[in-house]
């Protein structure tokens, strides 16, 4: 269930409300005790109100609003990680209903033990609501106003709350069963790619680079790889990237996705390390 909560805030003589959207799929670990307690320190300004008179209303409602962030929004982007936890993306509706001032996880946010610092996904998601189109402005005392969203996200993204999503990506993430990698006896897909890496590296030059190079890749019914894309690679590193591209080619079939108990196509993003022990 969603839940907004209306504010009240007086800067420079202006009042505006803040409407804090909470999505059903982004509510685990953010109890209302630990709601009041980041509204009040975000400003001493801030006073509960009892009603706001018309808030900003998307074009087709909520649902239509959910369903052009997921349909806009690239999963290999917000799913190419191991990172778990929540990204928090403010944006306010001006007073001719425009999106504006859109920024993700604010200084004053840093203590949150769950929120996602990534600037991958982050960017991705404020590339998205930066898209979102006119809304029709919200009122207070029958004028218009400007109104703020704090909308949490999910990471990974697996929980959709669009009833038609067209975006094509959308069915190769939304699965039951994520596919597996399992490499001589190993029974994790975290340490099977380890020892593959470990028994078929090769250190790509005499440069002294660490790092992981992230690859999204398309494992079909039968466990083969395919459509091989860099996500985020060690671009200064020579020779880096193209070892870890050459790496998940080389890799042998994985244990395919499941959804319902039967093998279907999905994507996965694979990490390659570069650690110098």
């Amino acid at each position: 269930m969603n839940e907004l909560w209306p504010i009240i805030k007086s800067t420079n003589m202006q009042r505006f409300l803040i409407i804090i959207l909470l999505t059903s799929f982004a509510l685990t670990g953010f109890s209302q005790t630990k709601i009041d307690s980041k509204i009040d320190s975000v400003s001493s300004d801030y006073e509960l109100i009892d009603y706001i008179e018309t808030s900003p209303q998307f074009p087709g409602g909520e649902d239509s609003l959910w369903c052009f962030i997921e349909n806009n929004l690239d999963f290999k982007i917000l799913n190419y990680s191991n990172h778990q936890g929540k990204v928090l993306v403010f944006f306010e509706i001006d007073t001719t209903g425009k999106v504006i001032n859109v920024q993700t996880n604010p200084d004053y946010t840093q203590r949150l033990e769950w929120l996602v610092n990534d600037s991958l996904i982050e960017n991705e998601i404020r590339r998205v609501i930066k898209l979102l189109p006119d809304w029709k402005p919200g009122l207070q005392i029958n004028k218009p106003i400007r109104v703020q969203y704090i909308l949490t996200i999910n990471i990974p993204y697996t929980d959709f709350k669009c009833k038609t999503i067209d975006n094509p990506t959308t069915a190769y993430w939304k699965v039951d069963k994520y596919a597996q990698f399992l490499y001589k006896g190993e029974k994790e897909t975290k340490e099977s790619i380890e020892k593959f890496i470990s028994e078929n590296g090769i250190w790509p030059s005499q440069d002294d680079c660490t790092g992981k190079v992230y690859l999204r890749v398309l494992i079909n019914e039968q466990g083969e790889l395919s459509d091989f894309v860099i996500l985020r690679g060690l671009d200064d590193c020579r020779g880096f990237n193209e070892e870890a591209l050459r790496l998940v080619r080389l890799m042998p079939n994985w244990k395919p996705a499941e959804i319902g108990g039967k093998p279907v196509k999905s994507y996965t993003v694979i990490p390659i390390s570069f650690v110098i022990r």
